[in-house]
């Protein structure tokens, strides 16, 4: 059997270059993946939250304070995520 010669051949310092350019890019990705569940799991608390405030609303007999506390539950469980979201969107664009 012969033995084909390879058709690039490249120098070690590259070779080694390349090693650590691709280390450096899984440990960014790695950062990027825990910052990403962080925001999910905020966003699923802000969203129970919300909706334990609603729940507590329908429990309370003063109609006032329910309604407050029923609209207050509604904008944490709706407006609280989304802000949360354009946020750390802005912080990771300005530092």
């Amino acid at each position: 059997m012969r033995r084909v010669p390879p058709l690039l051949t490249l120098p070690e310092a590259r070779m080694q270059h390349e090693l650590e350019r691709a280390a450096a890019i899984a440990a960014g990705a790695a950062v990027y993946r825990r910052q990403t569940v962080r925001l999910v799991l905020v966003c699923i608390g802000d969203y129970v939250v919300g909706v334990a405030i609603m729940g507590l609303s329908l429990h309370i007999t003063d109609v006032n304070l329910a309604q407050v506390l029923f609209y207050v539950g509604l904008l944490r469980a709706l407006g609280g995520p989304m802000w949360t979201v354009l946020f750390s969107l802005w912080l990771e664009e300005n530092p």
